[in-house]
């Protein structure tokens, strides 16, 4: 048994199997494939460090299912990343992953994204040259939870098929604390697919509506206004410090626009105008980090 634990929600495309190049004794975590195609599941080949599991189902309420059936187990893993099954990665990116969470004692984080990646929001691009920025948001596509946070939130996993919403609460429950969640820079991975087309198009046919299903997340935890992702500190790869979310503001679209002109030619995802986007947000967007606490609240400990 391994001191972190990756669990994926797989369907016929997933790309897991990009992160198993490594022998399991190689790497510092568990994989728990929990799929939610059946004929997916019924052709996984068997690897070490590798648990097939079957629950149909969307990311979320399947995820809460695996956590339930792993409950006994989860207090012997450190850190749980939760990543879509369209993230193309490899296996010692995954390590650096924990590596870095655990060497910054963070709560929540995620891996930065590549620039050829799709993306809802500029700022979790890898920013060249930092290890690390602080964050308000920690995205739903790959989020890194240590286990006392995780089992804290999960219980609203249950009922969410777009787990909208989730992005901004889990870096401010009580669980953790203050200023505990970061981008990490010094890692990066792709996401293959435009974000939500399937999602969408699944939620529209079962009638669901994901802007709802935030808003009554949001309104359990007394959030009333829109968060916008924010990075308020940066430690830099040589560690120096950048305090404030002015100043790493300016880091941050220093470092883009020197690697923008360096670049041979534009991509349709990354042009200068995002970098100005970006600077807009941070000068003009308001930084709430106080704790969250949820109205009758339960944990997975209470199931």
């Amino acid at each position: 048994m391994r001191k972190n634990l990756v669990i994926v929600r797989a369907g016929k495309d997933s790309l897991h199997g990009g992160w198993l190049g490594q022998p399991y004794c190689s790497r510092s975590f568990d994989v728990i494939v929990s799929y939610y195609d059946q004929k997916a599941f019924q052709q996984h080949e068997p690897q070490d460090g590798v648990t097939a599991l079957f629950f149909a189902g969307g990311k979320w309420d399947g995820i809460y299912k695996t956590l339930r059936y792993i409950s006994d187990t989860l207090d012997e893993y450190e850190y749980v990343w939760l990543p879509d099954d369209d993230i193309e990665t490899e296996g010692p990116v995954v390590d650096e992953m924990f590596l870095m969470m655990k060497r910054h004692s963070l709560k929540v984080g995620q891996p930065s994204l590549t620039l050829d990646s799709y993306f809802t929001h500029f700022i979790f691009i890898q920013c060249p040259g930092l290890q690390i920025r602080k964050t308000n948001f920690i995205e739903i596509m790959v989020p890194c939870l240590s286990c006392d946070v995780l089992r804290a939130i999960s219980p609203n996993f249950k009922n969410t098929l777009s787990g909208f919403g989730l992005d901004y609460i889990w870096c401010r429950i009580p669980e953790s604390g203050q200023r505990n969640a970061a981008i990490i820079d010094a890692v990066a991975v792709k996401h293959t697919r435009p974000v939500g087309q399937v999602l969408m198009k699944k939620m529209k046919t079962i009638g669901i509506d994901p802007k709802q299903e935030e808003a009554d997340l949001a309104w359990s935890y007394g959030v009333d206004r829109w968060v916008t992702p924010l990075a308020y500190m940066a430690i830099t790869n040589f560690g120096a410090a950048i305090q404030g979310k002015f100043f790493t503001g300016l880091l941050m679209a220093a470092l883009h626009t020197r690697l923008f002109f360096r670049r041979s030619q534009q991509t349709r995802h990354y042009d200068f105008g995002r970098v100005v986007q970006l600077l807009r947000r941070q000068f003009t967007r308001r930084l709430d980090l106080s704790e969250l606490r949820q109205s009758n609240r339960e944990t997975l400990r209470d199931f």
